[in-house]
């Protein structure tokens, strides 16, 4: 049974406000008339409308496919073997991943030369005068 965090919009606030109005899983706000949940403070006509939409969808998604698909993995892990491999991140997302971790380095990099080698250099050449 899908919790009412499954549903998109809901946070805790939201989800603390439905319970105490009896609305404890996405298929009981799914079945909700607009007028039920337009009395909960924070609550408008819009809103309702877009929390039951909502609740429909993982209402929808969870109830006999939810059964087929958890079974679907099984039999699918079984034939590659690798059910318990992480996916890799796609090419795009590492380019911008090492492209990030460089301009993060090269700012470290010129951050370092600003504040350090100035200094030294200075003292150095004070010492000397003296």
């Amino acid at each position: 049974m899908p919790s009412i965090f499954d549903v998109k919009g809901v946070g805790p606030a939201t989800a603390k406000a439905l319970a105490r109005k009896g609305f404890k899983t996405a298929e009981q706000l799914a079945k909700a008339a607009k007028p039920e949940i337009v009395v909960i403070s924070g609550i408008g006509d819009a809103r309702a409308a877009m929390l039951i939409a909502a609740a429909k969808v993982v209402a929808a998604t969870t109830t006999a496919p939810a059964k087929a698909a958890a079974a679907a993995p099984a039999k699918a892990a079984s034939k590659t073997g690798r059910a318990d491999k992480k996916k890799k991140p796609s090419k795009k997302a590492d380019k911008a991943k090492k492209k990030a971790d460089k301009k993060k380095a090269e700012k470290k990099k010129a951050k370092g030369k600003k504040g350090k080698g100035g200094d030294k250099k200075s003292k150095k050449a004070k010492s000397k005068k003296k």
